[in-house]
């Protein structure tokens, strides 16, 4: 996409050939030399993933890229963003932000090692006196390219800024810092373009939720995932008998493209830099955009379960006039229940949460999370009560002044112990994680929200000590909370639900005719489930807490 900048030449230079590297995208990166994995030296030949990431640059004005390990988009970027359009294009300005001062010096010699190498018709002179710093290139007609870190104070740029390229976001330490500095001088120039890319990083962070934000179609970045399997270097090959698991066939199946060579250099890398932790391989690997956001290291959730779940889960809807996001609408009949969360208070505490089940079906029809004081929060919990058939308010104990609110408002609550509201004693918070996972396994309980299923991904029990930056950002558990009051409650419901059906008569229906050596099915249930009850109660025996 060609911007308001004129290119231009210098003499000597070939204005036919510097035109034709805006018209063939890859061109010019086709031209640089770089130095390469085993020290030798040779042209840029791009990968599947790099043309991909050109012509999204190309296309779009703000592009936002997660990528995987050792993927090459930082050197493809540098060259493609930075070099050819702050060389070619007049007077415009670009901007390389990493993650620390070796990263940006590193990249900066990639950056130097590529125009010292261009051909003599398509290089740009530097401009008099400038013989090109660690951390400046300046060309003759007033372009230039400079690097800042984001160690320390967030970076000062200048009044205004042309091409932007921030590498490895997920690994710096003041995100929200450098973002709240950088875009102002961005969002001045209509023709600018910006290009964050990065792995994954933890989750929570500032990073991560203006990923989310991305995939959600909020702002203006398009998101690019880059699937790593599409890389001929993350590739083994397939040595004789190698058998893949049953896990890694699964994994294979549901990526397409993938092919075994992939699987190979999956469980080498895993069995050894990554010591079998899939998260972490994940981490660096990711094997679709929600994946690969690192929080705890200790989750208490099924993994396995929880990654089915999020194949059909969907995001959070655009909250609506009653006050939640809704996956469902209320149903004529149904009782509903509200477990709310109101840790938030103004704008610098906790996320406070709200999440609507429907109590006959256990299914998850509302969401809500945001910073907000206890006050307003319970003006939101009525109103979402109100449009739930008059459900119940399900409400954690934590701040006195929501509870008495909703009092006041005559809301339908809770209480424990003959006191309002959710009491989170350690006893009662770990029996109702054993329940929700129990619900989980049992595919009793239906949660429809991605980014709630995420915070179960990283969900510890840990609300003290959390993973954070120096921003003060880091993972919360507001959306996790809510699922945990949740199981405690509906876990009493299933529980009578199937006491019930076991009270009441079954219809067996007709037995046919046994044939020589059959056993009809009926005797083989009633068989099953005897044997079951012995096994579970002679062995299994879940000791009571104390």
């Amino acid at each position: 996409m060609r911007t308001g900048a004129k290119i231009v030449v210098a003499p000597g230079m070939d204005a036919r050939a510097v035109q034709q590297l805006f018209s063939v995208p890859e061109a010019f990166v086709s031209m640089c030399q770089i130095v390469r994995e085993d020290e030798s030296t040779g042209y840029l030949n791009p990968t599947p993933a790099q043309l991909l990431t050109i012509r999204a640059i190309e296309a779009q004005r703000w592009t936002f890229v997660t990528k995987y390990r050792q993927a090459k988009i930082t050197t493809v970027t540098l060259m493609h963003l930075l070099l050819r359009d702050c060389m070619f294009l007049q007077g415009i300005s670009g901007v390389l932000i990493a993650d620390t001062n070796a990263t940006a010096e590193m990249a900066f010699k990639r950056l130097r090692f590529a125009y010292e190498n261009l051909p003599s018709p398509v290089k740009m002179p530097l401009a008099p006196g400038s013989k090109g710093s660690k951390k400046e290139l300046e060309f003759v007609h007033g372009g230039n390219i400079i690097i800042k870190s984001l160690e320390g104070r967030a970076p000062a740029v200048g009044l205004s800024i042309d091409r932007l390229h921030i590498t490895e976001l997920g690994e710096a330490t003041h995100q929200q810092k450098a973002i709240v500095s950088l875009f102002p001088a961005i969002n001045k120039r209509h023709n600018a373009k910006l290009v964050i890319e990065s792995t994954p990083g933890g989750a929570g962070t500032f990073h991560e939720r203006m990923w989310h934000q991305a995939l959600r179609k909020e702002g203006q970045f398009f998101p690019l995932f880059l699937e790593w399997w599409t890389d001929n270097t993350c590739a083994l090959p397939v040595p004789a008998g190698f058998i893949p698991s049953e896990a890694e066939l699964e994994y294979l199946g549901k990526h397409r493209g993938m092919k075994m060579a992939n699987v190979v250099f999956l469980r080498a890398r895993l069995n050894s830099e990554f010591v079998g932790d899939s998260r972490l391989f994940s981490s660096k690997y990711p094997s679709d955009m929600y994946d690969g956001w690192i929080g705890s290291q200790r989750p208490m959730m099924p993994e396995d379960i929880l990654r089915v779940l999020l194949e059909s889960a969907r995001e959070d809807p655009i909250e609506g006039s009653y006050g939640c996001g809704e996956f469902a609408n209320p149903i004529a009949g149904h009782k509903y229940e509200v477990y709310a969360d109101p840790t938030g208070f103004g704008s610098v505490g906790d996320p406070a949460a709200l999440t609507v089940f429907d109590l006959e079906t256990l299914t998850e029809v509302a969401v809500w999370s945001g910073r907000e004081a206890p006050d307003r929060f319970a003006v939101r919990i009525e109103q979402v009560c109100k449009r739930y058939n008059d459900a119940r308010a399900v409400v954690e104990s934590n701040h006195a002044g929501c509870i008495t609110s909703l009092k006041d408002m005559h809301v339908r609550i809770t209480y424990s112990k003959r006191q309002p509201g959710w009491y989170a004693t350690g006893q009662r918070v770990a029996r109702a994680e054993f329940d929700l996972v129990r619900l989980l396994r049992e595919d009793d309980l239906i949660i429809r929200s991605r980014s709630g299923l995420q915070q179960l991904l990283r969900y510890d029990g840990d609300f003290g000590r959390r993973i954070k930056g120096e921003d003060g950002e880091g993972h919360h558990f507001d959306r996790a909370r809510t699922y945990v009051m949740a199981a405690d409650m509906l876990a009493k419901i299933k529980r009578t639900g199937d006491r019930r059906d076991a009270r009441r008569p079954k219809d067996e229906g007709p037995i046919e005719p046994m044939r020589p050596g059959a056993i009809p099915y009926q005797m083989l249930n009633r068989e099953r489930d005897s044997m079951r009850r012995t096994r579970q109660e002679s062995v299994f025996t879940v000791p009571k807490l104390r």
